[in-house]
């Protein structure tokens, strides 16, 4: 069986001649076809718009009030700071886990071994903290695990109560 190059060059023109003609056929047909479909006009909705009146701008007359007027507030103190820390949303985390055991948290349904080795890494161990997370404690966790939304979609607090609840019965 021999090849001849002329023959094979005819065959894959006439392909790609063929295949062209079928994508402007078919795009013609698909626009024909559905001309119309999808293009609805909406009658406009007169929306009121609130504009606040812009606040009254003074100016500093001197240099020194324009530079009194730049100053930023001062850096908070540390006793500030560590105010701060106290009402921080991180839940309550432990060195390690109680009785030297951590409960399973991959009983909990989008919890995987690579989440549940997060949350030791985060400190969280057990059922029971879980349970007890705030919105705000869980909007943190949900930053720290780059998982936005995933704690409240897949309800683990809700799980977490309902299994802690189940063990504690146990």
């Amino acid at each position: 069986m021999t090849f001849n190059t002329a023959h094979l060059i005819e065959t894959a023109s006439l392909i790609l001649v063929a295949y062209l003609l079928g994508c402007v056929l078919g795009y013609s047909v698909r626009r024909i076809l559905h001309a119309g479909r999808g293009t609805r006009e909406v009658a406009p909705i007169a929306v009121p718009v609130v504009i606040a009146a812009p606040p009254e701008l003074k100016r500093p007359r001197s240099p020194a009030a324009r530079l009194a007027a730049t100053v930023e507030e001062p850096a908070p103190k540390p006793v500030e700071l560590a105010k701060a820390k106290l009402t921080s949303p991180r839940p309550a985390a432990l060195s390690a886990p109680r009785n030297g055991t951590a409960d399973n948290l991959k009983q909990i349904k989008g919890i995987g071994p690579k989440i549940e080795a997060s949350l030791n890494g985060l400190g969280i161990y057990h059922l029971d903290q879980i349970a007890t997370w705030t919105k705000a404690n869980v909007d943190w966790v949900d930053g720290q695990l780059a998982f936005k939304g995933r704690i409240r979609r897949e309800r683990w607090v809700e799980q977490a109560a309902e299994m802690a609840r189940v063990k504690a019965d146990a």
